[in-house]
């Protein structure tokens, strides 16, 4: 990718218009000025810097702080390449951005819209929705409507709970609708994703190429045992946005992946605990370490999530998987919530509540069998959410509510103050060293 001025671009262009005959430049880059473009979508690579992948025949973004743009990024095929479609498929990463700005931008042909960077660390009183199990809307009829309610929020950033499309059971169709669905929002809004096992488990129908050659990630990471379609890298992530650090978990792809990710979770948390900037800690992934509803809590997900909530920053986890809403207790100071309420279809049983457990478990504070949105706001001393009412439909409903209603409301109090930072040694912290070794066992995963 590279940047030049509106003025040199021009010349370019003259340039590449007199010579193209002779030269053979590709036509996409003649064209790319006036192509079209769709399913845009961009996410946060770094505090001064976002990507942002379409495909069309448009080759680059616009971009600047007025209309008026003034600077250019050309972009590249992307890495890998994916093929729901012929695409052609594109990315372009803008670099060297202002903190806590927004930037106007145009791709090819396309309208002006607006982006934004992420705020200076610390920054608190910002607003973020989660969704997953999605689909397409040539398959389910309630996405338009779940992907209204985020657009009308207008959320700093979305996370995306994993099994985006459903390509492999619904068709490659749906893997270029569900990009397009969320362009009422995706446009100018951050879309951060974790896979989900729709991702990658039947490959001869769909895989990770579709999503990672869609994606650029911020601190992406490699997993093992990760799929050699797509392979390799992007599996899991982390940021900082504001007062918070967000980590993604991988999908559970073989023996030895959790571990490892646990591992690598474990230094990530403890820097977070010594960094004054930070005051919550929140995982993110497909599936449950606490669940009632289609799909039980992972165990092994489970006795990790548990090992890292020593870490007292860490208050939350939201994952995906079961098509309902639930939400626990906190357990060992964690609050699990699903959110697997995207609009593909509910999951409900043939029990007498529609949900595999009757009554709810203990540690089950509040579930619905309905789609929504779930909304997260952070200060510096909680974290206050919110279950958006979404669609009737899906399946059966037990509850049923207004369209853009609260069907559940908490608050999630930090878990002690900060404002200081104490001295540490990440190369010889106890902590450290305790970590890795609950992190790991004799077969790779917890006993």
């Amino acid at each position: 990718m590279r940047i030049v001025s509106s003025k040199l671009f021009l010349s370019m262009a003259v340039w590449v218009g007199l010579f193209a005959p002779v030269m053979g430049v590709p036509q996409s880059l003649v064209s790319g000025v006036t192509g079209t473009a769709d399913e845009i979508h961009w996410t946060f690579t770094g505090p001064n810097s976002v990507s942002f992948e379409w495909r069309g025949a448009a080759t680059e973004v616009h971009y600047g702080l007025t209309s008026a743009y003034g600077t250019v990024a050309l972009a590249q095929p992307p890495s890998p390449m994916p093929f729901s479609s012929s695409g052609p498929f594109w990315e372009a990463e803008l670099t060297g951005l202002q903190p806590n700005v927004v930037y106007h931008y145009s791709i090819g042909s396309a309208p002006d819209q607006t982006f934004h960077t992420p705020p200076q660390p610390g920054t608190e009183g910002f607003t973020i929705d989660a969704e997953g199990d999605i689909g397409g809307s040539n398959s389910f009829s309630s996405v338009p409507d779940v992907q209204r309610l985020i657009a009308d929020d207008l959320p700093a950033f979305v996370l995306i709970l994993g099994d985006l499309t459903y390509g492999n059971a619904t068709g490659q169709s749906s893997v270029d609708q569900h990009f397009n669905d969320v362009m009422v929002w995706s446009k100018n809004t951050a879309y951060m994703p974790a896979w989900g096992n729709h991702e990658w488990d039947i490959v001869a129908k769909d895989d990770l190429r579709n999503y990672k050659g869609r994606f650029e990630l911020p601190h992406q990471q490699m997993s093992t045992s990760a799929p050699s379609q797509g392979c390799c890298g992007k599996d899991w992530y982390w940021f900082d946005y504001g007062n918070v650090r967000f980590i993604s978990y991988p999908e559970s792809y073989g023996s030895g992946t959790l571990s490892d990710w646990c591992s690598k979770a474990t230094q990530l948390m403890d820097d977070a605990e010594h960094d004054p900037n930070l005051n919550f800690i929140v995982t993110f992934g497909h599936r449950p370490a606490y669940s009632s509803g289609y799909h039980p809590g992972d165990q092994v997900l489970n006795q990790y999530l548990t090992r890292l909530a020593s870490h007292s920053k860490y208050v939350l986890n939201v994952n995906g998987h079961s098509h309902n809403y639930e939400r626990s207790h906190p357990q060992h100071g964690v609050v699990h919530i699903t959110a697997g309420t995207g609009g593909s279809e509910l999951e409900e049983n043939e029990t007498p509540c529609f949900i595999r457990v009757c009554p709810a478990p203990s540690w089950s504070a509040y579930r619905a069998m309905h789609f929504g949105v779930l909304k997260l706001h952070f200060t510096r001393s909680e974290i206050r959410g919110e279950f958006v009412c979404g669609p009737e439909g899906g399946g059966k409903n037990d509850v049923h509510c207004t369209p853009g209603s609260v069907v559940d409301r908490f608050t999630l109090p930090a878990r002690r103050e900060y404002g200081h930072r104490r001295s540490f040694d990440s190369r010889h912290s106890d902590r450290q060293i305790e970590g890795l070794a609950i992190c790991l066992s004799s077969d790779g995963e917890p006993a």
